[in-house]
């Protein structure tokens, strides 16, 4: 399986201690996600820096989600003088990760080419006619 970053791209990108226990697979779920969003338009040879670093990013998240989803009470509110608390299901904390996971690659990616020439996230354009 093709992954866009080794564990020591990892710790000097992110200047880290260590690498995450389940790096492996979180590596190939992050480069997988971004894969599939650059539409398999990165060059496998010769990897750019940014696609790197927003593995590194995305591993984190990914990581960080599962911690999060692993917690069966995810409180996001909560009201002491009348007692009401409100927590976030598994779908709105997925939801939320997938939007931060999608700003790291529009932050990072925005004006990387990919082998075709053409920006990594162009999606293209229909033409009605």
């Amino acid at each position: 399986m093709l992954t866009f970053v080794t564990d020591n791209e990892y710790i000097e990108l992110l200047d880290a201690d260590s690498i995450p226990d389940n790096f492996n697979q979180l590596n190939i779920q992050a480069s997988s996600y971004i894969e599939q969003q650059t539409f398999g338009k990165i060059n496998k040879s010769n990897i750019p820096e940014q696609v790197k670093y927003a593995t590194c990013l995305i591993i984190n998240l990914l990581q960080e989600e599962n911690e999060k989803l692993s917690e069966m009470s995810n409180l996001s509110s909560q009201n002491i003088e009348g007692w009401s608390e409100t927590y976030l299901s598994p779908e709105e904390v997925k939801k939320n990760y997938n939007d931060k996971k999608q700003n790291i690659l529009t932050t990072y990616l925005w004006n990387v080419a990919g082998i075709d020439g053409t920006p990594l996230l162009y999606k293209g354009v229909d033409v009605v006619g």
